[in-house]
């Protein structure tokens, strides 16, 4: 086995302990959505070059993850339904807090994450920070597009008007997109059918012969 490919087995070796690790505790823990942010996150982290996954404890680096995903979708704010406490993570791995979170900064930085990085934040809070500058020069948030009352709060008259038609066109062109890949995908079906419909021919005129 060449250095190479024993790098990639022990990251990926390492990466199933860790995620083992979530599993265990988000089964204890955090619902299933916020498991699956956590396992993505390691994923990522066993695929990064310029941090090395095989290095450390794997409660440290498990422990980090679910305190990164943690601080991403405010589960330290006691008003959140899925509240813990750095506590709760520290005391079922065995780490201390200024180590996970020395390593969850890290995590962060490595990984490009901030509040609002979807795929491993809610909908509710991804859109919220995600925001969009109309052809006016308004910034407002996606969530507010998704909200016409609000945007009809937001501002009177002519204003409300181009917002208006600027969240119908952003709703337009996601629709779309929607629809694209609906018909991406049901040509894709077709095709699947038309090969498993002539292999079924082939077969039966093997028989037949």
């Amino acid at each position: 086995m060449n250095k190479y490919s024993k790098e990639k087995n022990d990251k990926a070796e390492k990466v199933a302990q860790i995620n083992e690790m979530i599993h265990s505790f988000c089964g204890e823990h955090l619902t299933q959505e916020l498991e699956g942010y956590a396992v993505k996150l390691c994923e990522k982290l066993g695929r990064k070059r310029i941090i090395d996954i095989t290095r450390g404890k794997k409660e440290i680096w498990a422990a980090s993850v679910i305190y990164v995903i943690a601080r991403l979708n405010f589960l330290f704010d006691k008003q959140n339904e899925n509240y813990i406490t750095v506590d709760t993570i520290c005391n079922y791995f065995g780490t201390k807090k200024s180590t996970i979170g020395t390593k969850a900064t890290q995590i962060e930085k490595t990984c490009n994450l901030s509040i609002g990085a979807e795929g491993y934040c809610s909908k509710e809070i991804s859109d919220s920070f995600t925001f969009y500058q109309t052809p006016e020069g308004f910034i407002i948030p996606k969530s507010m597009i998704d909200n016409q009352e609000f945007i009809i709060e937001f501002a009177d008259g002519e204003e409300a008007g181009k917002l208006q038609e600027f969240a119908d066109e952003k709703r337009r062109i996601e629709e779309e997109k929607i629809k694209k890949r609906k018909e991406r995908r049901a040509e894709i079906n077709r095709e699947i059918a038309e090969k498993k419909k002539e292999k079924k021919k082939e077969q039966l005129n093997l028989f037949g012969d």
